[in-house]
C-alpha cells in the first residue's frame, strides 16, 4: 500500500475522465450557470419553430449587447444552434447536447450514490 492509502485516503475507482472531455462537460455547464441563458434555453424549448434575435431580446431584461454575448456563449458551448435569414438570426436549442450533460450529470450522480 502506498502512503496515501495508509494515511487516510480510499483510492479512487475507475479512469478518470479524459481532460478534453473534461474541458466540454465544464462548458456546458458553465453555459447553464447563469440564469439569462437558461431563460433564453426555456424560451427556445418552448418554441415551436427557431426565433428570431429580437423575439429573444424582447424577453430579456438586458441590452441588446449583452443578450448576443449570452447568444454567443450559448452558441460557442454547442447548446444553440443559429441560422441567418436575411438580416437576422435565428436560434434554436440542439438537444443533443442538451442530453449529453444531463447524461454525464446523471452518471456524476449515480457515482456519488454508488460510493456514499
Amino acid at each position: 500500500m502506498d502512503e496515501c492509502t495508509l494515511a487516510c485516503c480510499n483510492p479512487a475507482d475507475g479512469e478518470p475522465l479524459a481532460p478534453e472531455v473534461v474541458v466540454d462537460l465544464a462548458v456546458g455547464f458553465k453555459a447553464l450557470g447563469d440564469p439569462h441563458r437558461v431563460a433564453v434555453i426555456d424560451l427556445l424549448l418552448r418554441a415551436a419553430e427557431p426565433v428570431c434575435v429580437v423575439d429573444i431580446e424582447r424577453h430579456l431584461p438586458l441590452a441588446q449587447s449583452t443578450v448576443s454575448y449570452h447568444l454567443k456563449f450559448l452558441v460557442d458551448a454547442g447548446v444553440l444552434d443559429r441560422e441567418r435569414r436575411g438580416r437576422w438570426m435565428y436560434y434554436t436549442v440542439r438537444p443533443e447536447r442538451l442530453d449529453q450533460l444531463q447524461e454525464a450529470l446523471a452518471g456524476f450522480v449515480e457515482t456519488s450514490r454508488v460510493h456514499a
